[in-house]
């Protein structure tokens, strides 16, 4: 059977989509040797998916503009490309699945909808996109969603669409999990003037990330720490208020940003810090709380959306609306030898929950429905 796999939307700044389609497409290809994979791609990025096996074909030909590429994952790909290529099943692993198909099966991944509650937080030219998925869901054969909460989510926000939803989990990369030389970690950090130990976030600057709450936390207990703040990410949309925060509090001195990080140093910076601190307003799944289990950082984490579905007991959880309980559950962790090295021993038992290769075999089955009808 041919698959189509519309990877487009994978970026050379990876956030948590573009992970997911590179560990996904790798995954598959260690569980499935049988089916012939078309990975459709822009040429920026195709040489991203290393020794892929001979059943998996690139093909870059996705535009790289966002409307463009919208067009064509709506127009082109369905109609045109996967006609020439003989696609039987087409998986659309970032939100948006042509809404018509013919002789065509189409399995959608669906992350979050944090679009619907969280519109103020989001540009106008980000909330069109919520008909998008709207007509993505309606119009797919099967929808994939990363958690029971994302889940839910699809159906209190787009429809009944109960039977054809499957949950599948994703997982970190397995990358994470190997500790670093401490020599490695004392170079990146050097690299990056951090000269303290320090907290670590890991994220887009965008404003549900609710890093103006994190600052300001900070920023009530600093003096009572020794630890910096390290903020981690390429820069998203508003991300000037998160820098005017820095200033506005007085505390440019004691906060670092890097800008967005390769790959490779990632897993040194969670290994390196004291403190995961991810106190997000609204996320599907958590895919950097997760690495930050995966590298028994101690995480604090909000108290809603997927996180303690996610994270269970390896995280400790704040409103993340109350800046003075954000600040003093950071102390408190801070000061604690005895609860940080609590939420590392629960890191192991949670990651265990994890895999790519299952999240793989579960993407696979959905795939072969359309061969047993």
């Amino acid at each position: 059977m041919n698959i189509g796999i519309n990877a487009s939307a994978l970026s050379t700044q990876k956030g948590g989509a573009s992970f997911y389609i590179l560990n996904i497409v790798n995954a598959l290809a260690q569980v499935d040797f049988d089916n012939r994979y078309f990975i459709f791609t822009t040429s920026a990025v195709k040489d991203q998916f290393l020794n892929l096996p001979s059943n998996f074909k690139i093909i870059p030909c996705a535009p790289s503009k966002t409307l463009p590429r919208l067009l064509w994952e709506l127009t082109f790909l369905p109609l045109i490309l996967c006609k020439k290529f003989k696609i039987r099943v087409l998986f659309s692993p970032n939100y948006t699945a042509p809404p018509f198909h013919p002789r065509l099966y189409s399995v959608v991944t669906i992350h979050d909808l944090s679009f619907f509650p969280m519109a103020k937080y989001y540009p106008r030219s980000r909330r069109f996109f919520k008909q998008i998925i709207r007509l993505s869901v309606k119009f797919s054969d099967r929808v994939i969603a990363v958690s029971n909460f994302t889940k839910a989510d699809i159906l209190k926000y787009i429809g009944p669409y109960e039977k054809k939803i499957c949950v599948v989990h994703e997982a970190a990369d397995i990358k994470f999990l190997d500790e670093p030389a401490i020599e490695r970690i004392t170079d990146v950090k050097k690299k990056y003037n951090i000269n303290r130990e320090y907290i670590l976030f890991i994220g887009f600057l965008e404003p549900r990330k609710n890093l103006e709450r994190l600052l300001c936390a900070y920023s009530m207990i600093k003096d009572n720490i020794k630890h910096d703040l390290v903020i981690v990410g390429g820069q998203g949309w508003w991300y000037e208020q998160t820098y005017h925060k820095v200033k506005e509090l007085g505390i440019s001195d004691r906060v670092i940003f890097t800008g967005y990080v390769e790959d490779c140093e990632l897993p040194l910076f969670y290994r390196g810090a004291t403190l995961f601190a991810f106190p997000s307003l609204y996320e599907g799944f958590g895919i950097a709380a997760l690495e930050s289990v995966y590298s028994d950082t101690p995480v604090l984490a909000s108290n809603n959306s997927a996180l303690p579905e996610i994270l269970g007991e390896a995280a400790t959880y704040v409103d993340p609306y109350s800046t003075e309980e954000i600040a003093l559950t950071m102390r408190r962790l801070l000061e604690s030898e005895e609860a940080l090295a609590e939420l590392k021993r629960k890191c192991g038992a949670v990651r265990a929950k994890y895999c790519w290769q299952k999240a793989a075999r579960e993407t696979l089955e959905l795939f072969k429905f359309k061969a047993d009808k």
